[in-house]
């Protein structure tokens, strides 16, 4: 069972072409412009195969809660927190989901959220990251949570790095 984001489309995945149940969120369509990407997402919409659903607010806030946690909240659209909120649902109704999405963020989310994930076009992530915003001209660290795009003390502009990061385990 997949779960595809934006990119899955943008990338060429066409759920037609697959024996698998695949998903998406509504989000989803509204990323994509009038291309090719569309007219798979709306003949696979069309023709049952590809199911869009909402996901619960449960699994939105917990979702928004990890990626906090992890420094992604900033880095992750609305579709991409909807597309892993509807992976973690599924995963609660015990089933399989594997999210596809070369979006690192995504990934990121997705191994913490222990949600299988795999992408199309790239790599893929080899490690969970912790970020953490700071200031590169007085050193100063704030919460992923901080609100502003400068410095409250020299009014740079922040920038973000790694406090920490762990090997990935579910990628595919």
């Amino acid at each position: 069972m997949l779960v595809l984001d934006t990119s899955a489309f943008v990338m060429g995945f066409n759920p037609l072409s697959v024996d698998l149940r695949t998903f998406t969120v509504p989000a989803v369509e509204q990323e994509l412009s009038a291309s090719m990407a569309k007219v798979r997402f709306s003949a696979s919409s069309d023709s049952g195969r590809l199911e869009v659903k909402m996901p619960t607010e449960a699994s939105r806030a917990h979702v928004a809660e990890e990626s906090t946690k992890l420094g992604e909240q900033l880095m992750l659209s609305e579709a991409d927190s909807q597309i892993l909120a509807l992976a973690l649902d599924l995963k609660n109704d015990r089933l399989e989901p594997v999210v596809v999405s070369d979006d690192y963020a995504v990934q990121n989310v997705a191994e913490r959220l222990s949600v299988a994930y795999a992408s199309l076009a790239t790599f893929g992530i080899t490690y969970e990251f912790n970020w953490i915003s700071y200031c590169p001209a007085c050193f100063r660290r704030y919460p992923q949570t901080y609100p502003y795009p400068e410095c409250q003390v020299c009014g740079t502009v922040l920038k973000r790095k790694v406090l920490r990061k762990l090997e990935a385990k579910k990628k595919l």
